[in-house]
């Protein structure tokens, strides 16, 4: 009984797993679980790579929207022909615009379209009156950076809110091809959310360009015979 006890302990022992045969399983199951753990990496990276909330895109739009209805109907503001003069009626039809790097060259011009990197004010006219001075109104665009939000401001007192930006950029250019036409082009950094991003590679905001024609300021800077002369009259 006990040489045949012996021997069974002796059976057991040998079919039981050694250190080394332990540590070679441990070993090949991490390097399996590393595996599967890079695999769910990488397709978290890419999904979050190309993914943009659907609410801000929406807004991104609806604010492309409404630069496009205002701005194809903008001009620079000519005041009373009769106290601007015909020499500055003419100055202020050739700049139509004033920046930071291009100032007005006279005070009198009038109110030409003001733009900046981050925001434009203009006036747009404004149809459905039978005035022989043509009626406008003043619009402006503000991004606010901290609030991640464009703010369209009118005459009216209306605000209207954008949200969901990381940055909008704001740019007045002629093409080569057309210089006569002058274009605004608008970039917008739809923003995904708060605390997605995680690093730097992952989660970049969806970006958004457009250009934007007005044929009043083609007409102006092209067609010197245009009847600017009358004046513009403010709401």
């Amino acid at each position: 009984m006990k040489k045949n006890s012996g021997q069974n302990i002796k059976k057991l022992v040998k079919k039981g797993f050694t250190l080394v045969e332990i540590s070679i399983s441990v070993g090949i199951a991490l390097v399996v679980m590393l595996m599967i753990y890079r695999f769910l990496s990488n397709t978290r990276h890419h999904y979050m790579y190309g993914t943009v909330n659907l609410q801000n895109l929406q807004e991104a739009r609806l604010a492309v929207n409404y630069l496009r209805r205002d701005f194809s109907c903008a001009c620079p503001r000519i005041g009373d022909p009769a106290s601007t003069g015909y020499v500055n009626l003419q100055k202020a039809r050739n700049q139509v615009f004033v920046s930071a790097s291009f100032p007005a060259l006279d005070a009198s011009l009038g109110e030409l379209i003001q733009i900046d990197d981050h925001g434009i004010h203009f006036h747009k006219f404004v149809f459905g009156s039978s005035d022989v001075e043509p009626r406008v109104e003043l619009v402006r665009y503000d991004f606010d950076q901290a609030a991640k939000t464009l703010m369209r401001f009118s005459e009216d007192g209306k605000i209207q809110k954008f949200t969901g930006f990381e940055e909008v950029e704001f740019k007045l250019y002629t093409h080569q091809l057309n210089p006569g036409v002058p274009l605004l082009w608008v970039r917008m950094k739809v923003h995904e959310g708060e605390n997605i991003y995680g690093k730097d590679s992952i989660g970049k905001a969806l970006e958004l360009t457009t250009s934007i024609s007005s044929p009043f300021l083609t007409s102006s800077v092209n067609n010197k015979y245009w009847r600017y002369e009358t004046g513009h009259k403010k709401l």
